[in-house]
């Protein structure tokens, strides 16, 4: 912890932060998050390990978050360090750490009395906000670029599985290769959030603020929406028919921006590739022994794989 603290004050400097005005300090294994006070306002710094992601996916991420806030979309809006830049690179000990620094969301946190046809149409005004003015972006460099579907679909392909769930992979697979075949223009695709639910966004006022840009990548805006249906369902006790969420959640999408009808017919796509992907990831990370699982991850793999294979949606 000492050394990364030392990394920390340097990572500070960068941004003007003072080490008296610290407020909090997070540790976790792939990244640090210290909370400052700057003046009047409140900003996070936070420094990534380079085994976790590197300097380049970082800055591709904040560039298309300082693009969202200059067109007044509300989301934590990443900060410039003293030279000018969103991202700075803090080489320590024969590695490589990126600082970012943002600002405080506005807002508050979602409870859970807010889950509701209001918050759910004003989810997907934001969101159709989000995807309208997202089509003007244009990423001038390409190595800060963020990856596209594919690159995390691709990962899950190459997930070692035990025979048993050999129906599982097979089905991904040909999943994969139906969304692969989807035609791509510029109203339908381009950079999406990929990780929109309650725990990512804070209730200001009348709307909403997006935080957490960390999984975003370039996929078709349908499958943003599809993320969000996904996510609606995986409480306890949540209604499992996505139609509850999506009729108001629409409702406010087309009040932003408009997508053609047959692009709906996708949403059982992306929602199945999610849904499978964490299924994988889980059965990977233990083993297939549900109980060494954290308790929402056994909650979330049970019954799962028979849910996956009764729900599968059919290829026309």
């Amino acid at each position: 912890m000492e050394h990364r603290m030392k990394w920390s004050i340097e990572a500070a400097d960068k941004f003007g932060l003072l080490e008296k005005n610290l407020e909090q300090t997070h540790d976790s294994e792939h990244s640090l998050i210290s909370s400052y006070r700057d003046g009047e306002r409140k900003v996070f710094l936070r420094i990534t390990d380079e085994s976790h992601k590197p300097y380049a996916k970082i800055a591709g991420e904040v560039q298309w978050v300082e693009f969202l806030a200059s067109k007044g979309v509300c989301v934590s809006r990443p900060l410039y360090s003293v030279d000018g830049k969103l991202a700075e690179r803090i080489p320590a000990e024969g590695r490589e750490y990126t600082a970012v620094c943002y600002e405080e969301a506005k807002g508050r946190p979602v409870g859970e009395n807010d889950a509701n046809e209001h918050l759910y149409r004003g989810m997907g005004q934001f969101m159709g906000h989000m995807h309208r003015i997202t089509q003007a972006y244009v990423h001038q460099d390409p190595v800060t670029k963020r990856p596209d579907w594919s690159f995390e679909a691709q990962k899950v392909l190459h997930i070692d599985l035990p025979p048993s769930e050999q129906e599982i992979i097979s089905r991904y697979q040909a999943l994969f290769h139906y969304i692969s075949a989807l035609p791509v223009s510029a109203e339908t695709y381009g950079l999406i959030h990929a990780d929109f639910h309650y725990g990512n966004f804070f209730v200001h006022g009348n709307s909403l603020c997006l935080i957490d840009f960390d999984a975003s990548r370039y996929s078709w805006f349908i499958d943003d929406i599809a993320v969000a249906a996904f996510f609606s369902s995986l409480t306890e006790g949540a209604d499992p028919d996505p139609g509850k969420f999506l009729m108001p959640f629409l409702d406010g999408y087309r009040r932003e921006h408009q997508l053609e009808e047959k692009w709906l017919r996708e949403i059982p796509y992306f929602m199945k590739l999610r849904e499978m992907g964490r299924y994988i990831k889980l059965f990977q990370a233990c083993g297939g022994k549900f109980d060494n699982l954290h308790p929402w991850g056994q909650w979330y793999m049970k019954g799962r794989k028979e849910t996956i294979l009764r729900s599968f949606p059919t290829f026309e």
